[in-house]
C-alpha cells in the first residue's frame, strides 16, 4: 500500500491542506451533512439526498462547514431528517429565525426538494404575520389584516402569476402597510376612527410629511371602495425626478470609474453600466452571462435589439468582471449565471446592495441614469436609442421633448425603404 502523504486527507487522500482531524474541506462538510442528517437510523431521507449532494459538491466547503454548525440551521436540519416530518412550505412556515429559514428554503427549492414558489411572496407573508403581531388595537390589526390580504398581497399575487415579484414591488408592500397601520394609530391620537375620519384629518395627515406618506393612498382609496371611509380627496403634489447630473460631472465620474483601481470591480462595472448606456438597477441586475457577446474578440452586451457594442477600457473592465464574480463558492449560487449573482440560491444581487455600494462612492443612480438618456437621445434618435437599450419608445420620446433634441420629431420604424427610394435605389 502506498503510504499516505502527511497532508493528504485520510478519506479521499487527496493531497493539499488538511481541515479538520485529517480531512480535507469536502470530506469534512460531507460528514457534518451526513451528522445532521441521519434520521435516526444512520441513514438519510431519500427526498433529502439531492440537498445533501448539493451541498456537499459546494465550491467553499468551509463555508459550508461554519454554515452547519451554527444551532439554528443545525436544529432545522435536524427536524427536516426526521421521517415524520413533513418536508412543505407549511412545515419551514412555523421555523424561526425567518432569515435563515429563507436561506434554507431557497436551497431545498435549488435541489428540488421543494416546489418552486415566488421568495419575494413566501417573505412577505413572514413579515405581515410578525407585523400583524405588533398592533396592538384590534380594530387597527382587523383593519391592516383586511387591507393586506385583499389589496396588498392580491396584487403582489398578481406579479408573482406574470414573473417573479420584484425587491421594489415588496419594498412597496410593506411600505404600504406600515402606512395603513401608522395611519391608524395617528387618527388614535387625535380620537378618531377610520369611519369618523374627514377631510381635515388627511390634510393634516399629508402636512406632516406629503413624500413619505404618498403610499398611504393605496390604503384610503381601498377603505373608500369598501366603504370604510366616506369619500375624501386624497392631496396630490408634484415629485418629479431631480434635475440630471450635469454632463461635465457625469463624464468626470465615467473617467474615475474607468481608472481608478481602488474602487471595487463590481461596483465599476455597474456604475458604468448605468452611466453609460442608462440603465437601471432593476435591469442591470437581470442580465446574465448569455448578455455578454464576444465575437471575434469583440464585446456587445444585449440591452435592447442589436446588441451594444462595448469600447475600450469598459470591455477590459467588464471581461475582469466575468472572471472574478462574486457569491460563487456558497452552496447557493456556484452554477449561477447572473452577470451579478447573489447570495442566494438562483437569485442575482439585490438593488439595495448595489445602492448601498454606489452609494459610498458618491454616485448618484437617478439623476446618473437621467444624464445618460438625456445625453444619448441627443446623440441619435429616440426610437433607436429606446430599442437599443430597452426602454419603452414613449419614454424615449419623452426624455427627448424634455431635453430639447432636434431629434424629438423623428418617427419609429424602419428608413432604410425610404432611404432607398430617395437615392434612387432598388
Amino acid at each position: 500500500m502506498t503510504p499516505t502523504s502527511p497532508l493528504s486527507c485520510d478519506n479521499c487522500g487527496t493531497e493539499g491542506r488538511r481541515y479538520r482531524r485529517g480531512l480535507c474541506g469536502p470530506c469534512a462538510l460531507a460528514e457534518d451533512l451526513d451528522a445532521v442528517l441521519d434520521d435516526g437510523s444512520g441513514q438519510i431521507r431519500p427526498e433529502l439526498l439531492p440537498f445533501r449532494d448539493g451541498m456537499a459538491a459546494m465550491r467553499n466547503p468551509r463555508a459550508g462547514v461554519s454554515w452547519l454548525t451554527r444551532p439554528h440551521v443545525a436544529q432545522m436540519l435536524r427536524t427536516l431528517a426526521r421521517p415524520e416530518t413533513p418536508l412543505t412550505h407549511e412545515t419551514l412556515d412555523g421555523m424561526t429565525p425567518w432569515r435563515s429559514v429563507a436561506y434554507l428554503r431557497n436551497l431545498l427549492m435549488k435541489h428540488g426538494v421543494l416546489p418552486r414558489i415566488d421568495r419575494h411572496l413566501v417573505l412577505f407573508g413572514r413579515w405581515l404575520a410578525e407585523r400583524l403581531k405588533e398592533l396592538e388595537e384590534p380594530e387597527h390589526r382587523m383593519l391592516v389584516e383586511r387591507f393586506a390580504s385583499w389589496h396588498v398581497q392580491r396584487r403582489l399575487r398578481a406579479f408573482a402569476d406574470r414573473g417573479p415579484v420584484t425587491e421594489q414591488q415588496t419594498q412597496q408592500a410593506r411600505a404600504e402597510v406600515r402606512l395603513a397601520a401608522g395611519f391608524l394609530a395617528w387618527l388614535h391620537q387625535r380620537d378618531r376612527r377610520l369611519a369618523t375620519c374627514r377631510q381635515a384629518d388627511v390634510d393634516a395627515w399629508y402636512a406632516q410629511g406629503y413624500i413619505a406618506r404618498r403610499l398611504t393612498q393605496a390604503f384610503l382609496r381601498w377603505a373608500m371602495s369598501n366603504k370604510l371611509l366616506v369619500k375624501v380627496t386624497i392631496p396630490h403634489r408634484s415629485t418629479a425626478s431631480p434635475a440630471p447630473l450635469p454632463q461635465r460631472q457625469r463624464l468626470a465620474m465615467i473617467r474615475t470609474l474607468l481608472t481608478d483601481d481602488t474602487i471595487p470591480l463590481l461596483t465599476r462595472v455597474a456604475a458604468l453600466l448605468m452611466l453609460l448606456y442608462a440603465q437601471p438597477f432593476t435591469r442591470i441586475l437581470k442580465l446574465t452571462l448569455d448578455d455578454v457577446l464576444d465575437a471575434d474578440g469583440e464585446l456587445s452586451i444585449r440591452l435592447g435589439d442589436p446588441p451594444i457594442p462595448i469600447p475600450e477600457p469598459f470591455a477590459s473592465l467588464l471581461r475582469q468582471h466575468l472572471e472574478q464574480r462574486l457569491n460563487l463558492s456558497t452552496a447557493t449560487n456556484r452554477d449561477a449565471r447572473w452577470l451579478f449573482p447573489g447570495r442566494r440560491a438562483e437569485q442575482p444581487m439585490v438593488v439595495s446592495t448595489l445602492e448601498i455600494r454606489l452609494r459610498q462612492h458618491g454616485i448618484p443612480a437617478l439623476t446618473g441614469r437621467t444624464a445618460s438618456l438625456r445625453q444619448l437621445v441627443r446623440q441619435a434618435p429616440a426610437p433607436v436609442v429606446a430599442t437599443m437599450l430597452g426602454y419603452t419608445h414613449d419614454h424615449a420620446a419623452h426624455t427627448a421633448i424634455t431635453a430639447g433634441t432636434t431629434w424629438s420629431r423623428y418617427a419609429p420604424g424602419n428608413h432604410t425603404r425610404l432611404q432607398s427610394s430617395r437615392t434612387g435605389g432598388s
